[in-house]
């Protein structure tokens, strides 16, 4: 068993898709420290791609090769993904709470009192300001009332992007990529119940990736027909909608 707690992460060569095989392993090993901490390796890869890679090559030829404690390894990889973060740890707490009582993948409002009784540990005032910086950048919106700063939460695709693979474990980037790819291959696809059906995914799965593509399409060219589930209901690819969708799917991500 005392082998057990040792783990020798060993590095891919960067090549031969090398450098996805490295993402995977280190948000991996990020995952098995703290929900926050997956959520810093995700983030941070969210927001800045091209450095991430950059510091992906580091960690792998600075720390993984060097350590072979995996308790070390995670305390090395929380180091170098901390410093790099746009929002504090309570925010990403929030976030990572909204995202997981989330059943319908949609942006739906969540009570603030109802965030307050969930997350008890953390005094009204700090979720208040946490909730502020979330709104600051983009992952949630809120409403507000007489004597009320926040009624309620709402969070936003954007959210789901960044926060999602902490939350539940789901990739909503790589699942956009490959709606994305769909729509290319097949018209029939971009009716959405076809697609749904197709993917077999439930509708938690399936809207934040839909959501994630929604700034691909024009004006008229997102279906605005209310769904009780899905996010939308058709698309019109378009020779503009076809050069977004080819983007993403050959940059491999969203934005």
């Amino acid at each position: 068993m005392e082998d057990d707690k040792k783990l020798v992460v060993t590095p891919p060569e960067l090549r031969d898709g090398g450098g996805k095989a490295l993402t995977r392993i280190l948000l991996e090993m990020a995952a098995q420290a703290t929900p926050v901490t997956a959520a810093l390796a995700h983030l941070y890869g969210y927001t800045h791609p091209s450095q991430f890679e950059q510091d992906l090559q580091r960690f792998r030829t600075d720390v993984a090769q060097k350590l072979t404690d995996h308790e070390e390894q995670l305390r090395a990889l929380t180091h170098l993904l901390s410093p790099m973060a746009v929002i504090g740890e309570t925010a990403m707490q929030v976030a990572i709470h909204l995202l997981r009582i989330n059943t319908t993948g949609r942006s739906d409002p969540v009570p603030f009192e109802k965030l307050v009784d969930d997350l008890k540990h953390i005094p009204r005032d700090r979720l208040e300001e946490s909730v502020a910086e979330l709104s600051a950048h983009g992952f949630v919106t809120t409403a507000a009332a007489s004597g009320h700063a926040i009624i309620n939460v709402r969070p936003t695709n954007a959210a789901f992007l960044a926060f999602d693979q902490a939350a539940t474990g789901r990739d909503i980037q790589a699942d956009a990529v490959h709606v994305a790819s769909l729509w290319l291959e097949d018209e029939q696809l971009r009716n959405v119940f076809k697609l749904s059906e197709h993917l077999g995914w439930e509708p938690r799965r399936l809207n934040p990736a839909l959501g994630a593509l929604r700034t691909v399409f024009a004006e008229g060219r997102w279906s605005k027909e209310r769904h009780l589930m899905l996010e939308t209901t058709s698309v019109l690819v378009t020779l503009d909608e076809r050069f977004k969708l080819r983007q993403i799917v050959e940059s491999g991500r969203v934005g």
